[in-house]
């Protein structure tokens, strides 16, 4: 790999909206061959057991998420957060925050204290998910394929990124739309970073510019690939996030 870091680090890897962690596995397979260890679970409410998806919201994912590792009693974790995995890693530093090395946030979004992920998305965007959530059972929020084609998997060809659908699951609205306590974020003294995505197009660059712009003082990288760049452009996104944790 092109980044190496002295010595073994800790990721824990969360992955954002409709997936599980299983879109990080050839990531992970990269920073394993690092030297690194690598912890990829799927949240709460998007496994494989629809019943798990209904009235859950995103401070609970983190909640079963912080209990588990407490439990498992590991520390010393670089949580990386992509897109509605940011305020997960949010919410973890609310929870557990002294077993947190470093915060790193992929194309994510960084939330203030009260708000929803609602907040800080497009207009537009926003208002589509919550109509869909209006007019689903439960409130789950289905994929639209073209979005997913055309808006996150934009760098892979349209059969590839097809096979990818297969795997999301409907997503809960509670992830979107649970107003975060975050009353501990905006002072934390855990190292932070955030990689941008070159060929983002899911939505305008200054919404992620503005997501960095909340964190202190963080680390910067660019890697290639649209929003599913875990999926379409591994091996450098593993380099962007061994390069952010020098």
């Amino acid at each position: 790999m092109a980044h190496e870091h002295r010595s073994a680090m800790r990721f824990l890897l969360v992955h954002g909206g409709w997936q599980g962690g299983w879109c990080w596995d050839q990531v992970a397979v990269r920073l394993r061959a690092a030297g690194h260890e690598v912890l990829a679970p799927t949240l709460a409410g998007l496994g494989p057991d629809a019943a798990d998806r209904f009235d859950i919201s995103a401070t609970e994912m983190a909640r079963r998420l912080a209990d588990d590792l407490r439990e498992q009693d590991l520390r010393g974790l670089v949580a990386v957060g992509h897109s509605g995995g940011g305020p997960v890693i949010q919410l973890l530093h609310e929870f557990i925050p002294d077993r947190l090395d470093r915060l790193v946030f992929v194309d994510a979004w960084v939330l203030a204290d009260g708000e929803r992920v609602y907040d800080v998305l497009p207009a537009p965007l926003a208002e589509s998910l919550q109509a869909a959530a209006d007019a689903s059972p439960g409130r789950l929020i289905p994929m639209p394929g073209d979005f997913w084609r055309r808006g996150l998997c934009n760098d892979m060809p349209e059969e590839v990124a097809s096979g990818w659908l297969d795997r999301v699951v409907p997503c809960p609205d509670g992830w979107m739309s649970d107003r975060l306590r975050l009353p501990g974020f905006a002072g934390s003294t855990v190292p932070a970073a955030y990689v941008f995505l070159a060929d983002d197009v899911s939505v305008a660059r200054d919404v992620f510019e503005f997501c960095a712009a909340r964190l202190r003082q963080p680390s910067v990288a660019t890697s290639p690939g649209g929003h599913e760049a875990m999926l379409s452009q591994p091996a450098p996104l593993a380099d962007a996030l061994l390069k952010v944790c020098q």
